[in-house]
């Protein structure tokens, strides 16, 4: 189920504003054991149920009782948060989960967050109490941060957070050895002042760490002079080439952020005469849809996108099926999707 104003819909507001969440936390358990109390399910002990019972009666919670008929239709009701449905990376995150959801018969909500106040946008999600959340990066670094997942207790899993998370489950690719591999591929074909754009999130530092590392194995001295950050979007990526190719005609090879900058990189470059790959070489990262739709079309790494959401709709499906049978599990941990390097015709050997 799609429905971006789930605070009105919500399956467990109670009429007189107390929320399932509260109700937890005044019992001092999760929201998926108040959840298995309203239902009768056997799994929940005697004590908890009765600490439960007593939370209800002293906070007056009321659940709505059509909202509990529908919650009888399937088992958990679970959010994705994202910024931008026109994204390419969030797109193939939605279909991905899209897809996990219809098969696991779960209730998916998807809520465009508040990207000036986010945490305040997830925040008032998870009022609504839902089971889970799924969080794409860099919302799932602030939400972390926070520490949101201890505070509301509710399951979350990053997707493609790009380093582990202490407090929740992420699903993702080693994106510090592809960044490695990636600039090995410049490293062989003669490069050796590569640029680099770093982007914003945990994922950017990663690939910043294997870019590093790549240089440093050839005995090559990183030149900070040859590193810039920026947001990964076309537009910044525009503005950073437009400052950066007609001054720096020495950077042989850019190893951008994302494709979208890396697309932003080849189209300045012709238009200052500068040729791909002859003049400068150009590598993205994500292998979207923009990698193809340009010439040269970009040589990158394919990361999973939706293959990633799907395993981290597993995942979450999977600990709430734990909380069902009380055997929480510890937060954290690092699930690994594969990733591929697309060689495509954005190297070359450097002309001098």
């Amino acid at each position: 189920m799609m429905d971006k104003k789930v605070g009105t819909r919500s399956r467990r507001r109670s009429g007189g504003g107390v929320t399932m969440a509260a109700v937890a936390r005044h019992a001092g358990v999760s929201s998926m054991t108040v959840s298995n109390v309203l239902n009768n399910k056997p799994s929940v002990l005697p004590a908890t149920r009765d600490a439960v019972l007593k939370a209800i009666a002293e906070l007056d919670y009321r659940p709505n009782t059509a909202a509990r008929a529908l919650a009888s239709a399937s088992n958990y009701r679970i959010g994705l948060l994202h910024r931008d449905s026109d994204s390419a990376l969030l797109s193939a995150m939605l279909v991905g989960t899209l897809n996990a959801s219809a098969r696991l018969g779960v209730q998916l909500n998807i809520k465009v967050y508040d990207q000036k106040n986010p945490l305040d946008s997830v925040r008032e999600f998870l009022n609504t109490s839902p089971d889970g959340l799924l969080l794409p990066p860099p919302l799932c670094e602030r939400v972390s941060a926070a520490g949101l997942p201890e505070e509301y207790d509710v399951p979350m899993v990053a997707l493609a957070a790009g380093r582990e998370l202490a407090n929740m489950h992420c699903v993702r690719i080693d994106d510090e050895q592809a960044a490695y591999e990636t600039t090995g591929i410049l490293l062989r074909a003669g490069h050796r002042r590569i640029g680099f754009v770093r982007i914003p999130s945990l994922a950017g530092e990663s690939r910043f760490a294997g870019y590093a590392r790549a240089l440093s194995d050839q005995g090559l001295t990183l030149d900070e002079a040859l590193v810039w950050n920026a947001r990964p979007t076309f537009d910044a990526g525009l503005r950073l080439a437009e400052e950066i190719l007609p001054g720096k005609r020495t950077i042989t090879a850019m190893f951008a952020g994302n494709d979208d900058m890396a697309a932003a990189f080849v189209n300045v470059a012709l238009r200052t005469n500068l040729r791909i790959p002859e003049d400068i070489s150009v590598v993205g990262f994500d292998d979207t849809p923009i990698a193809v739709k340009i010439w040269p079309a970009l040589t990158t790494v394919r990361q999973p996108l939706g293959e990633i959401a799907e395993v981290a709709t597993r995942h979450l499906v999977a600990e709430l099926q734990a909380r069902d049978k009380e055997t929480k599990a510890a937060p954290g941990g690092t699930t690994f999707v594969d990733y591929q390097i697309i060689e495509r015709n954005s190297v070359a050997p450097p002309s001098s």
